[in-house]
C-alpha cells in the first residue's frame, strides 16, 4: 500500500467520520440544566373539580385539605339529596360534602391542571456517549442525576408526606432522582432532544 494513502486512510479513516461533530461534558451539562430549568414541575393528585364526602378521612381528603390551607384549591360546601337503600327500601337523604377547584377557574377553561412545585436542575451527569449518527443527525444519550430547585413551601406540609413524588423531591438533592436524556446535533449546534434518537 502506497505511503501517501496509507497517510489519507490515518487522516478520513472512514467516510463521513471527519464530519463527526465534538460535545464537551461541560457544555452537555449547561445544555441538559437549561432544559431541566424550563420545565415547570406540577403534581396532579386528581382532575378538578372534585367532590368528596365532607366526613372522609383519607389520604385524598388530606390531600385536598392541605391544598385549600395553603390557597392552591377553593373548597365550598355541597349539600344534595342522595337516594340510598336501607332494608331493601329507597329513602332519600341529605348528603353534606366539599368541592374543590381552583380559585377563580371555571372548569370548562382549564387547559393545564396541576400544582406547580418548583423545577428540575442537573445535578451530575454519570455516563454520556460519544456522538453517533442516525439518518441526518448526530446524537449523544448521558445518563444523569437530577433534583427539584425552587421547590414550593407548601410541598413541606405533613399532609404530602403519602404524595410520593413530592416526598422525593424533598429530599431529592441528596437522593437525586436519574434519567437519560439526549443531546441532538442539527449540522450546527447541539440542543436538548425531547425524544428518542431519530424521532420526528
Amino acid at each position: 500500500m502506497k505511503p501517501l494513502f496509507i497517510a489519507f486512510l490515518l487522516l478520513f479513516p472512514a467516510c463521513g467520520w471527519a464530519d463527526q461533530p465534538f460535545l464537551g461534558e461541560n457544555y452537555a451539562a449547561k445544555l441538559i440544566d437549561q432544559a431541566l430549568q424550563q420545565k415547570d414541575l406540577k403534581w396532579l393528585p386528581f382532575p378538578m373539580p372534585y367532590r368528596i364526602d365532607r366526613a372522609a378521612n383519607s389520604k385524598e381528603a388530606r390531600f385536598l385539605s392541605a391544598l385549600a390551607d395553603h390557597r392552591l384549591l377553593v373548597r365550598e360546601k355541597e349539600t344534595r339529596m342522595v337516594t340510598v337503600e336501607v332494608n331493601g327500601a329507597k329513602r332519600r337523604k341529605v348528603q353534606v360534602g366539599w368541592l374543590y377547584n381552583y380559585p377563580g377557574a371555571d372548569s370548562s377553561d382549564i387547559t393545564d391542571e396541576g400544582f406547580y412545585y418548583g423545577f428540575g436542575r442537573l445535578k451530575n451527569i454519570m455516563e454520556i456517549s460519544k456522538p453517533y449518527q442516525i439518518g441526518e443527525y448526530y446524537y449523544v444519550e448521558a445518563y444523569v442525576q437530577w433534583y427539584v430547585d425552587d421547590l414550593q413551601s407548601w410541598v413541606q406540609d405533613a399532609a404530602f408526606d403519602g404524595a410520593r413524588t413530592l416526598r422525593r423531591s424533598r429530599e431529592s438533592f441528596s437522593k437525586p432522582f436519574e434519567r437519560r436524556v439526549y443531546l441532538q446535533y442539527d449540522g450546527h449546534s447541539w440542543a436538548f432532544w425531547d425524544g428518542q434518537p431519530g424521532q420526528l
